[in-house]
């Protein structure tokens, strides 16, 4: 059985904050720096004192040898004054009389210790001691000793303290003299007092090093404090928290730009996951409302049937009708349900270039065949004709699929009478041909009349298109109203391969901003060009011309640095209530319950279209036909290398 390991208790150092732990390291390096400063000042101060009392040694040794000699050890001949040269070599005297004693000791410097030898090193006669109590004990003093010593001072010890002392002999006598001075009561007092000051200044600069010390960890740690608040709220549950910044060429810059990184990115990632539980449980919500009415209705029928409460073979009949309705509504949304969940995902799908002219003809195309009585036109954004605009690229099927999905919500929820158009073009590029004086940042088609040499005061007829022997003819209508036959017929498309979701009423907002353009004569879109404006506005960015005539920019535009394509499919029909706008792209949500559910629509069709135009960084929103209807307007990025393909430019007239 292995050994449980038991927590060990953290140490005493370990339970000190930073703060103190810096503190004290710093006091403990400032205390060695003023023992070691306070020892070397004492030791030098010492030295200093015994050099100093050694001079006065040595200088009051030498004149009491010369005062010695003349006054008392002189030879008696020299002190009678006869010049006899033989006088100087005759013996000193060694005795010292009381007369000379006396006269001798009222010159010695006050505060010495002195004594006279004989060669042999026996005293002449008592000392002179100027403390009693406290005399030097001296070695033996004899000339062998005075040679060794050669006259420098040396310690030796006292009754009660030490002594410096110095032999010599007095010149041309037989006379030795020691003399010595009591220091290390006066050196000790000294480094006393030296001492006390210096602890009294190391203490103050500890106390002030302290004090400083403690500001300026407190300050420099400040930020670490708040980032360690900082942290606490995020682990209480606020991830919108962010440390402050500091200069990124510190330390404490670099941490905070690193955690304010990492904790961004651990928003972003709860702040997704949160949204996705949202999602995931709202979806399951309304999928399980969606899917329990079929399932109610065919598990009725079913249990009337059991019951026999359906005998006759008409209600047999209408009933396996109605359940087979359902279960194809329910097939409907379960593949609806499929599309949104692999969007979620964003699975990597097929890319490649399209050419969005093509799409979007081929779109208009189809809705005529379904609709063969229906006024359906493929034109582009000005009105005129739909010219060849830059490939794009994406995925094929899905773009399709889009269209697809907008087309059949505008057959199948406006009335019979109402006209449809499919419009495509270009936006947010600059125009690079001379325009005749046009501002060079007008859109292409803005300028496209002055490019093709049209006049501004007559309006060119637009293409219709409908249906005849299940051939796609586009006829264009003269000034006059009377049609003139197109040479170019458009294969059709077989009106049940394309796919159809959920049908959803195309919202139109009612505010003047969602006005387009084409409330002027022969206009059809909200990007005028500044000719026609009279103002001009930066490159890539369109203005809209409201319904009073004011310029307004177009925010959409600020995500397409290099331009976009711009599809729009545009009913005239009744419209919506403004305030369901908001909602017209949510998951489910349908203006008339029964009347979508009864044309077999699962709620489903414009999510997949916003999901699908999202995924390829585009854009979609719902604008007001003028005159009534909505307009839905899609924005897809230019591709880098997008341009119009050979078959756009063969098929465009």
């Amino acid at each position: 059985m292995a050994k449980e390991s038991r927590p060990t208790r953290p140490g005493f150092w370990e339970e000190w904050s930073l703060t103190t732990k810096l503190l004290a390291i710093m006091m403990l390096l400032m205390l060695l720096v003023l023992t070691g400063t306070s020892a070397w000042v004492l030791e030098n101060l010492r030295d200093s004192l015994v050099q100093r009392t050694d001079e006065r040694l040595i200088s009051a040794s030498e004149t009491l040898a010369k005062q010695a000699y003349r006054d008392v050890f002189q030879p008696a001949e020299l002190q009678s004054g006869s010049g006899d040269d033989s006088a100087e070599d005759a013996p000193s005297s060694t005795t010292i009389d009381s007369n000379s004693w006396d006269q001798l000791k009222s010159l010695l410097p006050g505060g010495f210790y002195v004594q006279f030898y004989n060669t042999d090193g026996d005293p002449i006669r008592d000392p002179v001691a100027p403390e009693p109590q406290n005399q030097p004990i001296l070695p033996k003093i004899d000339e062998k000793e005075v040679y060794a010593r050669a006259g420098e001072p040396f310690t030796v010890a006292g009754t009660s303290s030490q002594w410096r002392a110095r032999a010599m002999k007095v010149k041309n006598t037989d006379v030795l003299v020691s003399i010595a001075v009591p220091f290390d009561r006066e050196v000790d007092n000294i480094n006393e007092r030296a001492r006390n000051t210096m602890i009294g200044i190391g203490l103050l600069a500890l106390a002030m090093v302290a004090g400083v010390g403690y500001w300026a960890i407190n300050n420099t740690f400040r930020p670490l404090r708040d980032i360690e608040k900082t942290a606490s709220r995020i682990a209480a549950g606020d991830l919108s928290q962010r440390v402050p910044s500091y200069p990124r060429n510190t330390e404490l810059g670099r941490l905070s730009a690193a955690l304010n990184t990492m904790l961004g990115r651990i928003e972003d990632s709860f702040d997704g996951q949160t949204r996705s539980e949202k999602r995931i449980r709202q979806f399951v919500s309304d999928a399980s409302h969606e899917l329990r009415t079929p399932l109610v209705t065919i598990r009725g029928y079913a249990e009337l049937y059991r019951q026999g409460a359906i005998t006759k073979s008409e209600d047999v009949a209408n009933a396996m009708e109605r359940m087979e309705s359902e279960a194809k509504r329910m097939g409907v949304l379960v593949d609806d349900l499929v599309v949104l969940a692999r969007l979620d995902e964003q699975r990597p799908a097929e890319i490649g270039p399209i050419d969005l002219h093509k799409v979007v003809r081929d779109a208009a195309a189809d809705a005529a065949a379904q609709a063969p009585d229906r006024d359906i036109s493929f034109i582009g954004l000005d009105g005129e004709d739909a010219r060849p605009v830059p490939m794009i690229r994406g995925s094929e099927s899905k773009i399709r699929q889009v269209i697809v999905n907008l087309a059949g919500n505008a057959v199948r929820h406006t009335p019979e009478h109402a006209a449809i158009e499919f419009a495509v073009g270009v936006v947010g590029l600059p125009e690079t041909t001379d325009t005749g004086g046009a501002d060079s940042g007008e859109i292409r088609e803005g300028a496209a009349k002055g490019q093709n040499g049209r006049s501004g005061a007559k309006e060119k007829p637009r293409e219709r298109g409908f249906v005849t022997g299940g051939v796609r003819i586009f006829r264009r209508g003269d000034s006059t109203g009377s049609d003139q036959a197109d040479t170019q017929p458009t294969p059709q498309t077989d009106p049940q391969s394309a796919p159809q979701t959920g049908p959803q009423q195309a919202a139109r907002p009612t505010t003047p901003s969602g006005a387009q353009a084409g409330d002027q004569p022969g206009a059809q879109t909200g990007e005028p060009s500044t000719a026609q404006t009279g103002a001009s506005e930066p490159a890539g960015i369109v203005p809209d011309v409201t319904a009073a005539g004011s310029i307004t920019v177009d925010d959409s535009l600020r995500g397409f640095p290099n331009g976009r394509v711009r599809f729009e499919v545009r009913d005239h029909g009744d419209g919506i209530d403004p305030e369901a706008v908001p909602r017209i792209f949510e998951r489910f949500y349908r203006l008339d319950v029964s009347r979508t559910r009864d044309t077999g629509g699962s709620g489903l069709g414009l999510s997949i279209v916003k999901a699908i135009v999202e995924n390829h960084h585009g854009a979609i929103s719902v604008h007001e036909t003028p005159g009534g209807g909505a307009t839905f307007r899609i924005d897809l990025p230019i591709s880098e290398s997008g341009g119009p393909t050979a078959d756009t430019r063969k098929d465009e007239r």
